[in-house]
């Protein structure tokens, strides 16, 4: 039987991580086939804790994961999974409980991940592990019909990030938050009747605005670097939904954020 083991305690590095990585992802929902430099620096800009993420080891090969952030009370589930060879053995639900079991210890709070809509399987795990539904995110890509730049300013990321959190009506997911995307290489535009917006390479983290004019106008500035994606934005802000709607942005995705409050866990 594998043994389960924290990361840092396993005697494997991040390499042995990344091919398990590679093995597990090559037949999910969306392709996900990172180089070794971009898995890695996924890792460390979302807060990875080797001492609470946990993988299923079979003669010294990493054949499952749980690949756990940690940042103050908080925990975070970046990615999970099992080299398709070794499914069915109920790895992952070892794999889950030993990452909470260890999180409750450590007097963590809540512990939070987000799942793909029709990946029955991995919402099935989660509910069982304990995990409730908080919202619905939707991801898109829009190619913007008309990008213009006339009313944003182009201004730095303290600034923006302070705009954003005035005006937006909720917190953005874990891999979008401003301690996760603050050491990147970013662009921010300041909105000259109140919000912003920041992205990196045609990715929107975050975005907020006074009114749907100001969203509008802001999208319009950030896509003079070409066509832009969305991650996760909250389906319950139906202004910025309609409006990439009515852009022709395409909803590629959508995923239930869920959470466990450890503090309900027997």
């Amino acid at each position: 039987m594998a043994g389960i083991v924290s990361l840092s305690r396993s005697g494997l590095d991040l390499n042995a991580l990344h091919r398990a990585m590679l093995a597990a992802f090559s037949d999910y929902i969306v392709p996900m086939q990172p180089d070794a430099g971009t898995f890695t620096a996924m890792l460390r800009s979302r807060g990875f804790d080797p001492d609470a993420s946990f993988v299923a080891v079979d003669d010294d090969e990493i054949i499952g994961f749980w690949n756990v952030a940690t940042r103050n009370s908080k925990r975070y589930l970046i990615s999970s999974g099992t080299r398709i060879e070794h499914r069915g053995q109920g790895l992952a639900s070892r794999l889950g409980n030993a990452a909470i079991r260890v999180a409750e210890n450590a007097g963590i709070e809540s512990f939070g991940l987000e799942v793909i809509e029709g990946n029955a399987g991995a919402e099935r795990l989660y509910r069982k592990l304990g995990f409730d539904v908080t919202r619905k995110l939707n991801c898109y890509r829009l190619d913007h019909p008309s990008p213009d730049r006339s009313s944003c300013e182009l201004s730095d990321f303290g600034t923006v990030a302070n705009a954003i959190q005035r005006y937006s009506t909720w917190e953005p997911t874990w891999q979008n938050a401003t301690e996760t995307i603050s050491g990147s290489e970013l662009t921010s535009f300041l909105h000259e009747e109140g919000g912003a917006i920041i992205g990196a390479g045609g990715i929107v983290h975050q975005i907020a605005a006074r009114d749907r004019s100001a969203l509008e106008d802001l999208l319009a500035a950030a896509a003079t670097v070409g066509s832009l994606t969305l991650i996760n934005v909250d389906s319950a802000d139906s202004a910025l939904c309609s409006l990439l709607q009515a852009l022709g942005a395409d909803r590629f995705i959508v995923q239930s954020e869920m959470r466990l409050s450890l503090s309900n866990v027997s």
